[in-house]
């Protein structure tokens, strides 16, 4: 099994979780406000909608404030998560791949994840070796996956059935 090339790339906030909170904050309110129009009134489930719509823009704007900031690295063998000084071994799993950003989730071997954006804009030189290792089949197999492909299904290889 081939694996990717080590590769460190930094992390920080990223400008497309803005805009996706930002975005999907605009279309929650427009439905809560075309809602208590047709309603001609706000009745309790209009309240309460407009009450957690306010409390998810709320959590998102602080989950965009307390975006990590660090450097990701692939040594070939496991993946790092440094912070300053600190740094945590664990696996990544991609939850979004839209090509110039992915979000992915890092899980340290000890305690709990972290969600990461990650944009190519940031460093674009490194951008296609980390994707490399992201997708490599020894990082998915290093993630848990064992063997399994991207659609988590086993693929026989030369000399397996």
């Amino acid at each position: 099994m081939h694996s990717a090339p080590a590769v460190t790339y930094p992390v920080g906030r990223c400008h497309m979780q803005g805009w996706l909170t930002l975005v999907l904050s605009g279309l929650g309110a427009a439905v809560c406000a075309l809602w208590i129009r047709d309603a001609g009134r706000i009745g309790w489930p209009q309240g309460l909608a407009l009450l957690l719509w306010l409390l998810t823009v709320l959590l998102a704007l602080r989950s965009l404030r307390a975006a990590p900031g660090g450097s990701l690295r692939w040594d070939g063998q496991q993946w790092t998560w440094q912070v300053g000084s600190n740094s945590l071994s664990g696996t990544v799993r991609p939850a979004l791949d839209f090509q110039p950003w992915v979000l992915l989730a890092f899980r340290p071997h000890a305690g709990a994840s972290r969600w990461l954006w990650l944009a190519r804009t940031t460093e674009p030189t490194r951008w296609d070796a980390l994707r490399r290792a992201l997708w490599s089949r020894a990082s998915r197999a290093g993630a848990g996956h064992s063997g399994a492909g991207a659609d988590g299904l086993t693929h026989a290889g030369p000399g397996r059935a």
